[in-house]
């Protein structure tokens, strides 16, 4: 006896599914029977449905639908019309009435605040919608059905990816350009070391060794500092970076960074601690306030070159102490302020420095729980100042 082949096999059971297929379709005999069929399956289908009349009013909806909008009662949306929802607009009213077309696509948000009913939702949802005409035997058109299906989750999805990627090229690019910036900014300084070492060996004067080894120490400096920025940067964007929070006098800290930069400051410029300052404890990272500081003085000594630089704090309601280093310097253009904290940003690019100490302290700040910012206007100087909470 032969045996049967899969595609004979497979053949009988699609024809015993129809078969079974029309028995189950011959039980619902009556109009009663079909209307209880649709109205089982218009009420539990996962999707959003609503029928229209000829004239584009409201006449039914299902509890899906209700429940996509936050409508309890049926009553609230009864009696809408469809052709002129403000949320869809006059384009897609126009399309929805055009006699040449009988189904339509939408993909738009729904303010749910510009509804025509109560909502127990706020806010907008995304929504896919199909909308169909429904006509007679007769070709008249005798009605619509919509189906809504809420995309709102899809689409914070695709945002979040979509931010995530803008975020990884982002990186990628401030990679290439930290390589790029840290390549020149330690080439800039080992260039001159190595250069004024050769010519210390090439020269017997007194007077020149003694300038060629300044310029060495300046550039042993430089070097230094951009290797802790850097070191520091490596630590925030870790997440490794240790903070230490002790009970200090701030004005104490004040009188120690004037006394610890004086050596930097131009000459005829005088750096001082404001006058008057409150008493007061802060409880926080000493080192690290002290870092900030010494950044924003270290940034004004590079700019000053008449008049003062001032260190201070005030208090702020008695939960928050607001620190400033205010210069005489030249100042900041309006529209180059909002980018100072940014990585590399050098306002003089003639200016020795690696762009990463305003950046880093605002990761500081940011880390101690406070906020950073600057006052500017140009020919008149600038003010830099960042708030801590007291405890």
């Amino acid at each position: 006896m032969a045996t049967p082949h899969n595609d004979d096999i497979a053949r009988l059971r699609r024809l015993a599914l129809q078969e079974e297929a029309i028995r189950w379709k011959q039980t619902f005999t009556s109009r009663e029977d079909e209307e209880t069929l649709f109205k089982n399956i218009f009420d539990n289908i996962p999707v959003g449905v609503e029928i229209y009349n000829e004239a584009g009013i409201l006449v039914d909806v299902n509890a899906e639908d209700m429940a996509m909008f936050g409508v309890e009662d049926k009553q609230e949306m009864l009696g809408i019309d469809l052709l002129h929802n403000p949320n869809f607009g006059p384009e897609r009213t126009r399309i929805i009435m055009s006699q040449d077309e009988s189904r339509f696509h939408f993909d738009y948000s729904f303010d749910l605040t510009r509804g025509y009913y109560s909502s127990h939702r706020t806010g907008t949802i995304n929504l896919i919608t199909k909308i169909r005409k429904l006509f007679h035997s007769d070709g008249q058109c005798i009605g619509y059905v919509m189906i809504n299906i809420d995309n709102t989750a899809n689409r914070e999805r695709e945002r979040e990816l979509t931010i995530a990627k803008e975020r990884a090229e982002r990186a990628d690019t401030l990679k290439s350009a930290f390589i790029a910036n840290m390549s020149h900014e330690i080439r800039t300084p080992l260039n001159a070391i190595v250069g004024f070492s050769t010519l210390m060996t090439e020269t017997d004067n007194r007077e020149e060794r003694q300038m060629y080894q300044e310029i060495i120490d300046q550039n042993n400096t430089q070097l230094l500092k951009l290797i802790d920025d850097v070191l520091d940067l490596a630590r925030i964007e870790s997440g490794t970076f240790a903070i230490d929070k002790h009970p200090f006098d701030p004005v104490g800290l004040c009188n120690d960074i004037v006394v610890s930069m004086s050596i930097k400051v131009q000459p005829g410029v005088e750096l001082r601690v404001a006058d008057n300052l409150p008493e007061c404890t802060l409880c926080s990272d000493r080192s690290r306030v002290s870092q900030v500081l010494s950044n924003l003085v270290g940034n004004a000594t590079k700019f000053t070159s008449q008049g003062s630089i001032t260190i201070g704090f005030e208090l702020e309601d008695q939960t928050h102490v607001h620190f400033y280093v205010a210069d005489t310097g030249k100042g900041i253009p309006e529209e180059k302020q909002a980018a100072v904290f940014e990585r590399f940003v050098k306002l003089d690019s003639f200016i020795p420095g690696s762009g990463l100490g305003l950046s880093i302290s605002q990761s500081i700040v940011d880390e101690l729980g406070g906020t950073i910012g600057v006052e500017s206007q140009v020919g008149q100087g600038s003010t830099f100042w960042f708030t801590l909470p007291l405890g």
